[in-house]
């Protein structure tokens, strides 16, 4: 976003200024029926209150499949000082109030925060503490490939503005993980379909009736777009993820036995 101002000698310059971003980390939940119900039921109770250590204030949205609210906790900081006297450094305890905003969807068996991807090991602390409760938030493992293109049939004005790609041959035995901008818009897809099984990201600029919106997915489900998105957009990508998880299966290799023993003769 750019903005005109005025400098010594009257000249007129524009300044860029970073466009604000709406930022939504999603992961797998694997809860049974009854764990989530206890959930749901013991959350009302840890209700936040002024001068606790942590708390929930849950959101009138919420549902019997869907909990949606703020997770107030104390999170503790390690400060280094001065001393005054022995001007020797002192290492000091802080304690400020965290705030993490949150979504568990039952129905969709997906877990979400707001702003930091690291406020869901902070809101799975607190999932796992409730008793009778058997919980896990495992990583999604998207198909990036596949999930652009579909985002792509629903929002037919596009262009892919960026890819993120790991192990990137960037020269003779030398691996990258790196962000290419994407110059040529017919150039895009062709880079992705190369790489798809190394794609970490991707970002579109999605051209809707209000204006310019930017959308960057990530495989592990980090999504992030314009702060003036829509909100249908948003539960559109939402609804794709569970789509598009690929299961990390691991794989043993199988020995035949007579094989080899022949290779080794």
């Amino acid at each position: 976003m750019a903005a005109l101002a005025r400098v010594a000698g009257g000249t007129i310059v524009a300044a860029f200024t970073e466009t604000p971003m709406r930022a939504l980390h999603y992961k797998i939940m694997v809860c049974g029926q009854p764990s989530f119900r206890s959930i749901r039921d013991t959350l009302p109770q840890l209700a936040y209150e002024p001068g606790m250590q942590r708390g929930f204030l849950l959101s009138k949205e919420s549902n019997q499949n869907r909990l949606k609210g703020r997770y107030i906790y104390t999170k503790i900081s390690k400060l280094v000082r001065i001393d005054a006297d022995s001007l020797e450094p002192v290492e000091e305890s802080a304690e400020t109030l965290a705030e993490c905003r949150f979504e568990l969807d039952q129905q969709k068996g997906m877990v979400m925060v707001e702003q930091r991807r690291g406020e869901l090991n902070a809101l799975y602390e607190a999932v796992d503490s409730i008793p009778d409760v058997t919980c896990e938030f495992e990583d999604l493992n998207l198909n990036l490939l596949d999930l652009m293109i579909e985002v792509q049939g629903a929002y037919k004005k596009n262009t892919i503005k960026s890819l993120r790609i790991h192990d990137y041959l960037a020269r003779e035995n030398m691996l990258a993980n790196a962000s290419f901008k994407v110059l040529e818009p017919q150039d895009g897809e062709k880079i992705a379909e190369k790489f798809a099984d190394q794609l970490d990201a991707f970002t579109l600029t999605l051209k809707l009736p209000d204006g310019a919106c930017a959308l960057t997915v990530t495989r592990k489900g980090s999504v992030r777009a314009s702060d003036d998105a829509p909100d249908e957009l948003l539960l559109f990508v939402k609804d794709l993820l569970p789509r598009f998880h690929e299961a990390e299966v691991a794989t043993a290799e199988v020995v035949d036995p007579v094989a080899a023993k022949r290779k080794r003769k």
